[in-house]
This record gives C-alpha cells, sequence and structure tokens, in this order.
C-alpha cells in the first residue's frame, strides 16, 4: 500500500469555512520514500512544496483517503494535524517513519 501511495500524486485540497476546494495555484503534489522516512523530513518536504501559497489549512487526498492535514501560517511553519475535523486520523501517521 505504502508504494501506491508514494506511486500517485495526490490531490491538494484547500480547507475553506464551510467546505474544501481543490488548490488551484498546485493541484496535485507527489512524494518520494525520503519525504516520510520521519516527521522531519515530512514537514521540511511540505514547508519546501508550499512556499508560495498562501496561508491557511490544507490536506492531502489520496486514492485510499485523506494522507495528511496541515497549517500554513503567514511565517511558512507548517504545523501537521493528527486527525481531521470529524476526528478521522490521518493515514500519513501510519506510514511516517515506517518505509524501509
Amino acid at each position: 500500500m505504502a508504494e501506491e501511495l508514494i506511486a500517485k500524486p495526490m490531490m491538494v485540497m484547500e480547507i475553506r469555512p464551510e467546505f474544501s476546494i481543490q488548490y488551484k495555484a498546485k493541484p496535485k503534489i507527489k512524494f518520494k520514500e525520503e519525504h516520510l522516512k520521519d516527521t522531519k523530513a515530512f514537514r521540511e518536504f511540505l514547508k519546501k512544496t508550499t512556499k508560495n501559497w498562501k496561508s491557511g489549512n490544507y490536506f492531502l487526498r489520496s486514492d485510499i483517503g485523506p494522507f495528511a492535514g496541515f497549517e500554513k501560517n503567514k511565517k511558512g511553519t507548517i504545523k501537521l494535524q493528527k486527525a481531521n475535523s470529524k476526528n478521522t486520523p490521518y493515514l500519513c501517521w501510519q506510514f511516517i517513519g515506517k518505509l524501509k
């Protein structure tokens, strides 16, 4: 299953107060194994990738469900979330630090 996550790009969704929409500036994001080796590598990859994005809340949607949720603030800091607003855990926590 981990190979499937890395092989396919994930859709980037911007969370709005009433709904979520596909983020227009960068609608897809693709990971490599080294991005999931630990939390720091994951956060650094997101920080680099979202450098020019506006501040806000985002989540990454994979074919098997919501992969990761994060908040990007004005300083560019990335705060990873453990679960979504319905308290469903994000899938990334099953894979970070567990690949090879």
